[in-house]
């Protein structure tokens, strides 16, 4: 179970009833008031049956509504410091706290999602791919940069960029063995989701690096790669922090899982291209 249970309520959301949905929706807008409601109070405010309430806490991991009130009252004493925007009258010590609680809670949420298997879908996708095309926009274009050294570093033929058309154009000329890897947060980026469309009619895999699994993105792709949703006041860009925190941790799992599948040929190639960058560039 996720330690942040609103983001659980919203992973799953998808996968719940139209009426368990409709209690996800008052949960998450209400988890403080909730607190206080008896089953059948929570089922008249959601326009739900008392049966719906007990289904609905066990689609998301409690046990029953009791259970479900003691891990919203936990995470609400928790859970406010981590979605407090830093202020100017914050100490350093305050800002140091506030980020590591903040990256904490993305890393951990970020790991519980990471199935074994969603990896290695994702690892057979890169071994048998010729060509890895990767993208993103804004702050997801640095996790693109990251893919692409680390995967060239290995001895992948890596073609990274943020113009959309470059992309589109590659993508289309001899899409076979080709692996799409597109980052973007919300998923719902148009430029994005234009080039996952570009990759369906193609035939090409297409692996995404998203925090809403219900996004358009997730939709078009053959692997999900879902992260934290830890968000905050976005004034000074510290759900972009988050993210970028979350998204690391996705890349680098990717990276070690794929190396130590030919553990002896890529540490090789480490080796070699550390030699030649020691022998002509230091």
């Amino acid at each position: 179970m996720s330690n942040n249970l609103i983001f659980q309520i919203q992973f799953k959301l998808s996968t719940l009833s139209e009426a368990e949905q409709a209690v996800a929706h008052y949960v998450i807008a209400h988890s403080q008031e909730v607190i206080y409601l008896s089953t059948q109070e929570l089922a008249k405010r959601a326009g739900v049956s008392n049966a719906t309430i007990t289904r609905f806490c066990k689609s998301v991991g409690a046990k029953g509504f009791p259970d479900l009130k003691i891990m919203l009252s936990a995470e609400n004493s928790h859970g406010n410091q981590v979605q407090q925007e830093i202020k100017a009258t914050d100490s350093l010590k305050q800002i140091k706290h506030q980020l590591n609680l903040r990256m904490t809670a993305a890393l951990n949420e970020t790991e519980q999602l990471m199935d074994d298997h969603i990896i290695e879908s994702c690892t057979k996708l890169l071994k048998n791919a010729d060509e890895l095309v990767v993208y993103g926009v804004g702050s997801s274009n640095l996790i693109a940069q990251d893919i692409a050294q680390k995967f060239i570093r290995l001895g992948k033929s890596v073609l990274h960029t943020e113009d959309a058309h470059l992309i589109a154009t590659a993508l289309t000329a001899k899409p076979k063995k080709k692996v799409g890897i597109f980052i973007s947060n919300s998923g719902e980026r148009k430029e994005t989701n234009t080039l996952a469309t570009v990759c369906n009619e193609l035939g090409i895999p297409l692996i995404s690096i998203v925090s809403n699994p219900s996004s358009r993105l997730a939709s078009k792709s053959t692997v999900v790669l879902v992260h934290s949703q830890i968000e905050g006041i976005d004034i000074i860009r510290t759900a972009a922090i988050t993210s970028i925190i979350a998204q690391q941790y996705i890349v680098n799992l990717l990276y070690y899982h794929y190396f130590i599948d030919n553990y002896e040929t890529h540490a090789d190639m480490l080796h070699q291209t550390k030699q030649i960058i020691h022998h002509h560039f230091e």
